[in-house]
């Protein structure tokens, strides 16, 4: 069984990072992407360990595939914290408490870029970043909330 959920675990970081690298519309500091919703989707179906390991090991491959070297150690951290944020509130829960698992997980995904942005390249970059995001997360959020139900729905690791 641990076999089958580590398997799993690598298709799920597999899509986060298609989804994240090829899905995406760039902004002046990066890119919105559709990987969220795919984290929040695994988060919400198998847990937040999971959630959080496809989210840093996906997002992540995707920043290096992308060429974005810089911010590979941030998305580890912030992608991997959000996937654990909606595995931990949001799973087993019932629909408005998983959609507040999303929203908060948003928020710190919003929150934490915005430092990185000022870090790496300056505060008056911060409020680009900020809508870019706020875009990013509001899809992840349609998407998570979509199929994160699904998933469990037609996986027995979801149970």
């Amino acid at each position: 069984m641990r076999e089958r959920r580590l398997v799993l675990l690598a298709m799920v970081a597999s899509l986060v990072t298609v989804a994240t690298a090829f899905l995406k519309l760039p902004t002046p500091t990066g890119y919105i992407h559709l990987g969220d919703g795919i984290i929040y989707a695994a988060a919400l179906a198998y847990g937040p360990s999971f959630g959080a390991v496809s989210g840093a090991l996906g997002s992540t491959l995707a920043d290096l595939l992308g060429g974005y070297f810089i911010w590979a150690p941030w998305t580890f951290v912030i992608k991997g914290v959000a996937g654990w944020i909606v595995g931990r509130i949001g799973r087993e829960k019932p629909r408005s408490t998983m959609l507040l698992s999303m929203v908060i997980a948003g928020f710190w995904t919003i929150a934490a870029y915005a430092l990185g942005t000022a870090v790496l390249y300056s505060p008056a970059s911060v409020p680009a970043e900020i809508l870019g995001n706020v875009v990013q997360v509001g899809s992840g959020l349609a998407i998570g909330a979509v199929l994160g139900p699904v998933l469990k729905s037609i996986s027995s690791e979801g149970k």
